[in-house]
């Protein structure tokens, strides 16, 4: 069933990634002909006005009503997959800070197993410090994911490296 731009414009506006006066007074300026289009269309056109991420615009139209928040965080982006969850770039609000989220998969929040060790993983996380090590500031539990928060490193990930390059020198790896 194809997503109505109501429900797009509920979904937004629940995220509260803009009040729906914000919603109207963006939509006004689009002009009449604009604001009937479909939800795809007002999408597209708070992605190109930097109100919305291409991911949050691809999660509010997608057929799954998915929360764009973790407690006080925002997402913003999908950085990376991996068999043991997925990695976002998220915005702490209040402190105005870009971050890291690895998130547990739903599925794997119901093995007991599984979550016992993610809790292990962040555990050790914590107690890591070192230049080279990424920084884990939080970890908690939201909507019913599991989450560790990080600091967020800009750049390629080693697969992608590997993956163009070959197998690195000791040196650079």
């Amino acid at each position: 069933m194809a997503l109505t731009r109501e429900q797009f414009q509920s979904r937004l506006t629940q995220s509260g990634i803009m009040s729906a006066a914000d919603l109207d007074a963006f939509a006004s300026d689009l002009g009449a002909p604009a604001a009937d289009e479909e939800p795809q269309a007002l999408a597209r056109a708070l992605v190109e006005a930097d109100r919305l991420t291409p991911f949050q615009a691809e999660v509010l139209l997608g057929e799954a009503d998915r929360p764009l928040r973790l407690g006080t965080y925002l997402l913003l982006d999908r950085v990376g997959r991996g068999g043991r969850g997925q990695l976002h770039k998220d915005l702490h609000e209040r402190m105005n800070r870009v971050v890291a989220i690895k998130i547990l998969p739903p599925l794997a929040a119901m093995d007991t197993n599984l979550v016992a060790r993610f809790r292990r993983e962040v555990q050790v996380a914590a107690k890591l410090h070192h230049p080279h090590i990424v920084t884990a500031y939080d970890a908690d539990e939201a909507e019913g994911l599991h989450f560790l928060v990080m600091e967020l490193v800009d750049g390629r990930d080693l697969g992608a490296i590997v993956a163009e390059e070959g197998p690195l020198p000791v040196d650079e790896a």
